[in-house]
C-alpha cells in the first residue's frame, strides 16, 4: 500500500520507486481507487476547488495529479527523492507541472523549515497513511500551526490501532501474526524487507496532539466493511462483491461507535 512512507521510511520507499504504480496500480488492486475516491470526495466537502493544498507524503504523484485535475493547486511533499522523481515525471507528463511544487521533506522537515520556505497553503492533507510513519505528532501540530490560518483545515488518512476485519481475515488465513500486528507496543513496518518503526494513530492521538489548536469536523472509516488493501485482489476475483460491499461501508461508515475503526480513518481538523 502506498501507507508508511514517511520518517524512517523514506529510504525504503525509495528503493521501490520506479515501480511503485505497478505494484499498486488500479489493475492489481481494485480496492487501491475505490478509497482513494471516497478522500477526493472528503477533499472537495473540506476545501474549495482553487485552493493550494500542502500534501504531506506525496508519493509517486497519484493524489497530485488527480487533485490538479479537480482544480486544486498542490505543494506535494515527501522525504523519499526518488518517489518525488517519479512524480515531477508524471506531472510534467502529464502537463500539470505548473500546478504543483514539490518539496523534497516529510512532516518533521517541514515543521522544522516552514518558514524559511516561504510557501503559503489554504489547507493541509496527507492520505493513505505517510504520518504513520512519524514516531510523533508533535512535529504535525507545529507545522499545521504554521500552515494554516484560522479556520484553515486538514485532513489526515491513517492506520488506526483497530481493524476488525484484517483481524478476521488474517485469523481466517491462520496469520495471527498479522491480526494482532496493530496491537504491538512497538509495531514495525516492513517494505519488501525493509523493516522500520512506526505508529498506529487514531481519531484520540490527533485529538490530543492538536488540542487547543484545532476541532475535529469529520471523522469517518475507510476499511471498515470493505477489506484491507492487502485483501483487494482476492475480493476482486468474486464478481461484483466490492462493489457491493463498498454501497454498505458508505452507509456505516460514519456512524458513532464505527467510524473510528477500520484499515484506515479519515480525521478532518479546522484551526480556531
Amino acid at each position: 500500500m502506498r501507507a508508511l512512507r514517511d520518517g524512517a521510511g523514506g529510504s525504503a520507499f525509495d528503493a521501490i520507486a520506479s515501480r511503485y504504480d505497478t505494484l499498486f496500480s488500479p489493475v492489481e488492486n481494485p480496492l487501491i481507487p475505490m478509497i482513494r475516491e471516497r478522500v477526493y470526495g472528503a477533499i472537495a466537502r473540506h476545501f474549495r476547488p482553487g485552493s493550494t493544498l500542502l500534501e504531506i507524503g506525496c508519493g509517486t504523484g497519484e493524489d497530485t495529479l488527480a487533485l490538479i485535475h479537480r482544480g486544486y493547486r498542490i505543494v506535494a511533499a515527501d522525504p523519499a527523492p526518488q518517489m518525488i522523481a517519479v512524480a515531477e515525471r508524471k506531472l510534467a507528463d502529464a502537463g500539470a507541472r505548473a500546478a504543483v511544487r514539490f518539496v523534497n521533506m516529510g512532516a518533521s522537515a517541514l515543521a522544522a523549515n516552514w518558514r524559511s520556505l516561504a510557501l503559503s497553503v489554504d489547507g493541509a492533507f496527507s492520505n493513505l497513511a505517510p504520518l504513520n510513519c512519524e514516531l510523533s505528532l508533535a512535529p504535525l501540530r507545529s507545522l499545521l500551526m504554521q500552515a494554516l490560518t484560522a479556520r484553515g483545515r486538514f485532513i489526515g488518512v491513517v492506520l488506526p490501532r483497530l481493524c476488525p476485519m484484517e483481524v478476521a481475515l488474517s485469523l481466517a488465513r491462520l496469520d495471527p501474526r498479522t491480526a494482532l500486528r496493530r496491537f504491538r507496543r512497538r509495531p514495525e513496518a516492513d517494505v519488501e524487507g525493509q523493516r522500520f518503526e512506526m505508529r498506529y494513530y487514531g481519531a484520540s492521538d490527533f485529538d490530543r496532539a492538536l488540542a487547543g489548536g484545532f476541532r475535529r469536523v469529520e471523522t469517518r472509516s475507510l476499511g471498515l466493511v470493505l477489506p484491507p488493501l492487502s485483501f483487494g485482489p482476492a475480493f476482486a476475483r468474486v464478481p461484483g462483491l466490492l462493489s457491493a460491499l463498498a454501497a454498505l461501508e458508505d452507509r456505516v461508515s460514519g456512524l458513532p461507535g464505527l467510524r473510528r475503526m477500520g484499515d484506515h480513518v479519515l480525521l478532518a481538523y479546522e484551526r480556531r
